[in-house]
């Protein structure tokens, strides 16, 4: 993985605070957000449909909302065919249900997730996310800076720009038309509709284990700037910083191996939160994972194949994980989603919808998201972290 990190904009009165969060317009707050949820099946794919169908029963979604999309390939697609067979299609739906109203795009199983721009690999869902291409057309997000709804950080200073809820954001004048898109996608449909029911069950019954952090750098970690790799290494710590701060019991390790690394394996089980790093392509079975869960592993190829090989995200998914995010492709380190500023909205009361786009600086660039952006494991916030957002 390129260790590229660009440097954080400037942060103008940007600190450390907890914040609360105006609320959106009244029409905004009377939509519920199961309402404002667009689910993509494949009429091609087996089971496709029938995952759809059971997320939009659990989370009450309008079958309005459910868009079918008939694509050659589960896998990958062309320009050609992205833009006939699935841009089109799916922006028409968003004009039926309300272009403005929908804020969550999810892609049912079975659907491709890889867009093949000449020789090199995007994925898909976030070329979606800016579906009306007002971020930018069909360049890669790399070239065209953050996306306006990303949230600036930096991590060994602390300073974090103040969380805004998608609906909020949206609800600004001159507000680009961005969505947060997720897929419930894994090795077969029964795991990816477990990614529906561990999130529901979690939100019932509370989200409790521990955090497992797991950092790349055997140099003390007030010796290392946070620029270039070592970004990774202060993102994992400061997500660490903010469990240990929400009143989990957190295990960091500060050495180069990973946990699961022969000859003294370190383990992680019930374990709930997880961010580190770095094997590439590879998922070391060193976790178990409590209903709920939420990981995040700094790889160049953590999500090549949502629905299986040796990648990370799939693997985890596998064994229990509810929430993740990966890379189709090289995305630098930069491209990835940072964890702390993920956890961090979480802990303020975000669903991970919101707290996962915030937290990831392009679109139209190589990340997928596993799970159901509906999931809410704190909405009431946890001390000291705020009231809940809205």
């Amino acid at each position: 993985m390129s260790p590229r990190r660009y440097p954080a904009a400037i942060f103008g009165a940007l600190a450390w605070v907890c914040v609360v969060v105006s609320a959106p317009n009244q029409a905004s707050a009377q939509t519920p957000l199961n309402e404002r949820v667009l689910v993509v099946y494949n009429s091609n794919g087996d089971g496709s449909l029938a995952v759809a169908r059971y997320y939009m029963d659990q989370r009450k979604i309008p079958q309005a909302n459910r868009c079918k999309i008939s694509v050659s390939s589960a896998e990958r697609v062309d320009q050609v065919e992205f833009e006939s067979r699935v841009k089109t299609p799916v922006r028409q739906c968003l004009a039926a249900a309300g272009k403005q109203k929908i804020l969550y795009i999810v892609f049912s199983y079975q659907t491709p997730y890889a867009l093949m721009l000449q020789d090199r690999v995007f994925a898909l869902d976030q070329f979606v996310a800016d579906i009306w291409d007002e971020y930018g057309g069909m360049r890669p997000g790399s070239e065209l800076g953050p996306h306006p709804y990303f949230g600036e950080a930096q991590s060994q200073k602390n300073l974090y720009k103040p969380f805004v809820p998608l609906a909020a954001y949206r609800d600004q004048p001159r507000a680009l038309t961005v969505y947060s898109v997720w897929r419930l996608d894994a090795a077969n449909a029964d795991l990816a509709k477990r990614l529906v029911y561990y999130a529901m069950f979690a939100e019932t019954h509370g989200l409790s284990g521990r955090g497992c952090f797991d950092r790349q750098f055997a140099a003390p970690l007030e010796t290392l700037a946070d620029s270039g790799a070592a970004a990774g290494d202060w993102d994992v710590h400061q997500a660490a910083e903010f469990s240990r701060r929400a009143g989990f019991p957190v295990t960091e390790d500060g050495q180069a191996v990973e946990f699961g690394t022969p000859p003294a394996p370190l383990r992680c089980d019930g374990a709930a939160f997880y961010a580190g790093w770095y094997s590439l392509n590879h998922y070391n079975d060193a976790f178990t994972w409590v209903p709920g869960a939420i990981g995040f592993h700094l790889d160049s190829a953590s999500a090549t194949d949502p629905r299986g090989g040796s990648n990370w995200s799939a693997n985890a998914v596998m064994k229990g994980i509810t929430i993740t995010s990966g890379a189709v492709g090289e995305p630098f380190l930069e491209g990835l989603t940072h964890p702390d500023q993920a956890f961090l909205y979480l802990f303020q009361g975000a669903n991970v919808g919101d707290a996962v786009l915030r937290s990831t600086r392009w679109l139209k660039w190589m990340i997928v998201n596993i799970g159901d952006p509906l999931y809410r494991p704190f909405p009431q916030g946890i001390a000291p972290f705020g009231l809940p957002v809205r």
